[in-house]
């Protein structure tokens, strides 16, 4: 049995590559359907008028444009690029993306398990009933309580390691900012050098970054690839710099 050939749907947000570029007109490799032309008119390409399309759109540019009709006997895929918004572009982008990481980490996951290429396709039918996508289920295995949700959602111990494993190769663990907010407040003359040197002690001992506000307000920030953890470092750092003004005679908490 022939596989079936894949077309756009009219109103799809789809990724191409820009191919050739005519006086009236634009052609786009859509990547996601096997690399089937579709053409952007001058008259699609902005929401005003257009004078030389070069300057919207070049060879070799790789764009989100919208579906605007489709032909199959005729093989011709009419696109917009102006009814696409920034929004739309910068979701379909990130989408397009997490599909080739999951790609790309169900191949080595196949070759991990030593899974043919129907198993793998099982397996990964499995994890997005369970996890929604694939992409999201290896990244939430780099959480500190990744391994135990992947397990209580029914995965094997040992694809849950193959998961875990392939991510922490493949997947970059971005840093989280934790804040927080608190006050402090001194009546000694020398209030604000005994301030300015507790805060001073707190950024070397938790590796803070400590802004001012405005009185009596102060930010505390830290940057983690570990959320939990980070978190319970701005409590400590927190409760050490309050029970430090405390016990210099003033007063502190946080916001």
């Amino acid at each position: 049995m022939s596989k079936e050939e894949k077309w756009p749907e009219r109103g799809e947000m789809v990724i191409g590559t820009v191919v050739r570029v005519n006086p009236y007109s634009a052609f786009i490799a859509l990547e996601e359907y096997e690399n089937k032309e579709g053409m952007i008119h001058i008259s699609e390409v902005a929401g005003k008028w257009v004078r030389d399309i070069r300057k919207f759109v070049k060879v070799g540019d790789k764009i989100v444009v919208k579906v605007m009709d489709v032909d199959r006997e005729k093989r011709h895929i009419a696109l917009s690029l102006k009814r696409v918004s920034k929004y739309d572009s910068e979701e379909k982008m990130r989408e397009y993306k997490k599909k080739l990481k999951s790609e790309k980490m169900l191949k080595s996951l196949r070759g991990k398990l030593k899974l043919s290429e129907d198993d793998v396709n099982k397996k990964a039918l499995e994890i997005e009933d369970k996890f929604g996508n694939v992409f999201d289920a290896f990244q939430i295995s780099l959480t500190p309580q990744g391994y135990d949700i992947l397990i209580s959602k029914g995965m094997s111990k040992e694809l849950t390691d193959a998961i875990k494993s392939i991510a922490e190769e493949q997947l970059e663990v971005k840093e989280a900012v934790i804040k927080k907010i608190i006050e402090l407040k001194s009546y000694k003359p020398d209030g604000i050098s005994s301030i300015k040197k507790i805060l001073s002690d707190a950024k070397k001992e938790f590796e803070l970054e400590i802004k001012y506000i405005s009185a009596p307000k102060y930010s505390l920030s830290i940057k983690t690839k570990n959320a939990k953890a980070g978190e319970r470092k701005i409590e400590e750092a927190s409760d050490y710099i309050i029970k430090r003004i405390e016990e210099a005679g003033g007063e502190g908490k946080i916001v």
